[in-house]
């Protein structure tokens, strides 16, 4: 095992001196990839069987869980978004997020499908308002902190349900994220708030649009096509056959789109969970995470801690890197108290992980939208979450919630896949039917005001 932990830690040493070193410094982007790589790949001839076993468990977590859960909601915020929905709501909702949020109204459709989906819906839409030119590069990384959230669906099934042998604690869970999004969103409604933006893309932003199709778009033309895209972003379905307000669109080339899009997203999502799912099993094997959690206890009070804390620092450290497995080991760790236990796996939900947040930074490449403020966001979103909990575990007694923890994730069959499927598409008809309702009422209080004006 000591071999094994040598063989990583010496490339890593190799990788700081040259840090430290002025010479190396502009060498350094260029080597950390291929020496990453090639620690990777020793480490799957090393540990064949171990990266088997968790690139399955990656699968099976990715067909069970993510594809029903998000691929409607994916569907669904790829058409909202090419049909205007969010473009025709957003006046209305302006009134609402832009106080409250400092960003458009048309925002409001990230912030609903974020919190009723999962990770990366939010950031999916984001970039699709961005590339519209809806939203600002300010506005954009604004909303971007906020909006990117685990869903209903994973909290209170795959937490809730299946590691903490509670729904109702899934619920208690997913209460305090929805709190800790809005503390966040209100929180970043500060950010470059004296900045005044304009409302035109950025030259990157144009430039990266440009060479998406080589030989066909100058960037000139590019540039007037941004423009005329965001007075009118139907100019190029005319005289198609399906009326969406005073819109015509062709409703098969629309879903077409949309289906094919969120294919791709959804592939690239499992692959992302099965990198890291890979890479964690091999953190564990080489004993690093045994290492770290180690050098955490020794910062500790000796004899301060009646219960074991080893698992729960383990957890949130696997949990820095993807969510699931980060909050499954916590969820074990039964002989530590719920008031540590249950910040420590809100902390991991609100944070989500590097495998997300990779997920994210691939979804806004095509932007010019900046990462820093939503890692700042989700660090944010994480302490949030876990004093939300903290303080709701002392103010409510919930310990009934909890029944003898599950700890598994449901297997692979069809059976639980259109279970968990018909689930994603009831909440996501409740939850646009509710905001249908408001939308009509917020018309219904406009028209009024303005009869009575009169």
């Amino acid at each position: 095992m000591m071999v094994y932990t040598l063989l990583i830690l010496i490339p890593v040493s190799v990788l700081l001196l040259l840090i430290v070193q002025p010479s190396g410094t502009i060498y350094i982007r260029l080597l950390s990839i291929p020496v990453l790589c090639i620690i990777f790949t020793a480490c799957l001839i090393l540990f064949t069987d171990t990266a088997a076993k968790s690139a399955l468990n990656g699968l099976n977590l990715w067909a069970a869980v993510v594809v029903p859960s998000l691929f409607p909601f994916f569907v669904a915020s790829e058409m909202l978004s090419r049909s205007g929905f969010a473009r025709l709501t957003g006046k209305l909702l302006e009134s609402v997020m832009r106080p409250v949020f400092n960003v458009p109204g048309c925002s409001s459709l990230a912030l609903a499908l974020g919190i009723t989906s999962g990770y990366p819906v939010g950031a999916k839409i984001t970039s699709d308002l961005r590339k519209s030119n809806a939203l600002t590069r300010t506005e954009a990384e604004r909303l971007l902190a906020f909006t990117n959230n685990s869903g209903p669906l994973f909290i209170t099934g795959a937490v809730g349900t299946g590691m903490l042998g509670s729904a109702s604690a899934g619920m208690f869970l997913y209460i305090c994220h929805i709190l800790a999004c809005i503390t966040v969103g209100i929180v970043f409604s500060f950010y470059k708030r004296s900045e005044k933006m304009s409302s035109k893309p950025s030259d990157r932003f144009l430039s990266r649009l440009a060479t998406r199709e080589p030989g066909r778009h100058t960037f000139q033309k590019t540039c007037s096509d941004a423009r005329e895209k965001c007075k009118n972003p139907f100019a190029d379905l005319k005289g198609k056959q399906f009326l969406y307000g005073n819109t015509r669109q062709d409703l098969g080339t629309l879903l077409g789109e949309a289906v094919r899009n969120s294919v791709s997203t959804i592939l690239s999502i499992g692959g992302f969970i099965v990198l890291f799912s890979v890479i964690i099993s091999f953190l564990e094997e080489t004993g690093i995470i045994r290492m770290t959690t180690a050098a955490v206890l020794s910062l500790l009070p000796p004899g301060g801690l009646k219960w074991d804390i080893e698992s729960v620092i383990s957890g949130v450290l696997s949990g820095i890197l993807e969510i699931t497995n980060g909050t499954g080991t916590v969820s074990s760790s039964a002989p530590v108290p719920l008031c540590v236990k249950l910040p420590a796996i809100s902390f991991i939900i609100g944070w989500a992980g590097f495998s997300v947040h990779l997920q994210v930074m691939s979804i806004v490449s095509e932007t010019d939208i900046g990462v820093k403020p939503y890692l700042a966001g989700k660090l944010l979103q994480g302490i949030a979450g876990a004093a939300f909990t903290w303080a709701g575990l002392k103010l409510f007694t919930i310990d009934g919630m909890f029944r003898q923890p599950v700890l598994s994730l449901p297997g692979f069959n069809m059976l639980s896949f259109f279970q968990t499927m018909g689930r994603s598409v009831y909440t996501l008809i409740m939850i646009m039917a509710m905001w249908y309702g408001i939308i009509k009422l917020m018309r219904l209080g406009l028209a009024m005001k303005k009869k009575s004006s009169i």
